[in-house]
Formats: structure tokens, C-alpha cells, sequence
């Protein structure tokens, strides 16, 4: 009789399981490789042509995390280098909007306030005299002393200061009586998020006063106004309509008592431009861009020239107040 041979790698082979009366070893398969997952391209945000003729496209306002990071680095470094600019800028310290503002708020000087994203502090400054006490809160370091030293300098003490991204406000439940932002809310990475903080931060029939861009129901319109914010600050991210907000703070339990929106004081090319460090390739193009727009959109945003430069143009801007449930 012919031995079997031995076995291979230490295991008996089928053959030699047969013979001693071994289980028989299931045949070793293949393995199956599988075919690697096509993964889909990022698709990005891209600025319309102002050709477009097509409805308000849906826009995703809760950003992820790393887009949120993404979009706080870019407004820091925009912001940063620009901060004093924007202490001295007339428009934000003197704009009518700040006025109504105040008389929305109905002060009656016990408020403890939170002003987000304070930028030059002006809102800070003009709340601060009729309040009992205003934190100014402001995601760019560079922003939030300058508006320091500037609120210090007229002499204001009841005001403290706080580094904080508007969508994660570092206070406890239910601390506000009043919390303000103006003219900031279209550079913030996820404004669901700042809805819900501002909401938490609120205590019960607190007021939300939000100055800001105001988007257009007119698609063509809105998206040529979101083109030339863009291409001044990059760190533009969205303005919404005023049907968007109700929608968000109706969300988290505000109530709207207020809403307006209006064309703001006109923009002075010269100086709206310069404030950001706009590089002058991209403010020359900028200009003959504007220059070169249909009528219709000259005469909406009632932009001005002369002697083939521009002068001045305008934007949409509104205010919103909305209130927490007392109970």
C-alpha cells in the first residue's frame, strides 16, 4: 500500500482526511476582492453668472465642521489686518440702523446685553451708557481689542469683552436680556448655529436684534448682490431673506415682533473697497463689472458713475427683532 503523503502546512489534505476518517476541510475560496467605492466629487459653491435665469437655489446654512473652520480662518485673516478700518468706518459707527436699533430694544437700563460679533464695537458702545452691563464678543482677536481700546477711550467701563465664535457662545443658559448683531451675520459659518446659541444665551422675553444684509426674492437680483459682496470680501457668506430668519428663529422658539428691510446708505466705491485691502487687478475688474451690468441692475442698486469709474452703489439691508417666550 502507498503511503499518503504528509501533511501540508501542518493539515491534513482531503485525501489523507478520507483515509484516517477526518473531517474533510471545506475548500479554501478565492477571496473576493471588492472594487474600490467611486467616491463623488465635492461640489463647492459657485457664484452665478448674473445670466442666470433660474429659481433661488436651496443653500445649505448648517455648515460641517470643516467647512465651519474653514470659513472662521478666512474671516480672521480678512478681518485681522482691517480692524481699525472698521473703528473708524462712518457707516458702522454712524449708520441709521444703529439708532433704531436702540429705540427697538426699549431699554430701561437694568439690561445685562451681549453684543456678537462686535467688529468696531459701536453697537457695544451705543447700548452700553443705557444698559447695566454689555459683553462684546467677537471671533477675531485683532477685532476685539481694537474695539477695546476704542469703547476704554470714551470713557465707558461697564463693558467686557469675550473672544467667541458666534456659533458656539461660551454662556450659561438664560443670561441675556438683550443680545444684538449687526451687520456680521453674513460672514458666519453655520447661522443655524448662531440662532440656537443666541437663543440658549437669552432669558425668558429677551430680544434678539439682528442688523443686517437682507437677501432678495428676486433670483437674478440676489445673486448679482452676492456677487459683488463676494468679490470685495471673500469671507462673504450668504445674506437671507427675511422669510429665511423667520423661518430659523421661529425654529428655536423666538417669536418675530419686527422685521424691515430697506437699500442702505449708498456704498462710496473708493472707500468700501479700500477697507478690505481689495488688491487693485480685482478692484479694477470689480468696477468694469459693475459698469457693464444690465440696466435693471444699475438702477435696483442704484449705481453711480462718472467719467467711466464708479462712484457709488447700494445693497439691501433689514432689521429684525425677535422675542423669547416668557415662559
Amino acid at each position: 500500500m502507498v503511503a499518503s503523503p504528509g501533511p501540508v502546512n501542518g493539515r491534513a489534505t482531503p485525501h489523507e482526511a478520507r483515509l484516517r476518517g477526518l473531517p474533510r476541510r471545506s475548500p479554501v475560496r478565492p477571496v473576493r476582492r471588492r472594487r474600490p467605492m467611486r467616491q463623488r466629487p465635492v461640489t463647492r459653491h459657485r457664484v452665478p453668472p448674473v445670466s442666470e435665469n433660474e429659481q433661488r437655489k436651496s443653500y445649505v446654512m448648517q455648515s460641517q465642521p470643516d467647512d465651519t473652520a474653514k470659513i472662521q480662518a478666512c474671516v480672521q485673516s480678512r478681518f485681522a489686518p482691517v480692524a481699525e478700518a472698521y473703528v473708524t468706518s462712518a457707516t458702522h459707527a454712524q449708520g441709521a440702523d444703529l439708532s433704531h436699533m436702540l429705540a427697538l430694544a426699549a431699554l430701561c437700563g437694568s439690561e445685562q446685553v451681549l453684543d456678537v460679533a462686535t467688529g468696531g464695537g459701536h453697537t457695544a458702545l451705543a447700548f452700553a451708557p443705557l444698559v447695566h452691563h454689555v459683553i462684546a464678543s467677537d471671533l477675531t482677536w485683532q477685532m476685539l481689542t481694537t474695539a477695546r481700546q476704542h469703547i476704554t477711550a470714551q470713557g465707558i467701563t461697564n463693558v467686557g469683552y469675550c473672544r467667541a465664535p458666534a456659533e458656539c457662545l461660551p454662556f450659561a443658559a438664560a443670561s441675556f436680556d438683550r443680545v444684538t448683531c449687526r451687520l456680521a451675520a453674513h460672514h458666519f459659518a453655520d447661522i443655524q448655529a448662531f440662532v440656537r446659541e443666541a437663543a440658549h444665551v437669552m432669558r425668558p422675553d429677551a430680544l434678539l436684534l439682528i442688523a443686517d444684509h437682507i437677501g432678495l426674492d428676486d433670483p437674478d437680483l440676489d445673486a448679482f448682490m452676492d456677487r459683488f459682496e463676494r468679490w470685495r470680501d471673500p469671507s462673504h457668506v450668504r445674506a437671507y431673506t427675511l422669510a429665511e430668519w423667520s423661518s430659523m428663529l421661529t425654529s428655536v422658539g423666538l417669536a418675530i415682533e419686527h422685521s424691515e428691510q430697506r437699500m442702505g446708505e449708498p456704498y462710496e466705491f473708493t472707500s468700501w473697497t479700500a477697507r478690505m485691502r481689495m488688491p487693485d487687478a480685482e478692484r479694477t475688474n470689480l468696477e468694469r463689472w459693475l459698469l457693464e451690468a444690465p440696466a435693471p441692475y444699475r438702477a435696483f442698486f442704484d449705481i453711480i458713475d462718472a467719467n467711466g469709474r464708479i462712484i457709488s452703489l447700494r445693497s439691501r439691508f433689514g432689521i429684525i427683532m425677535a422675542r423669547k417666550s416668557s415662559r
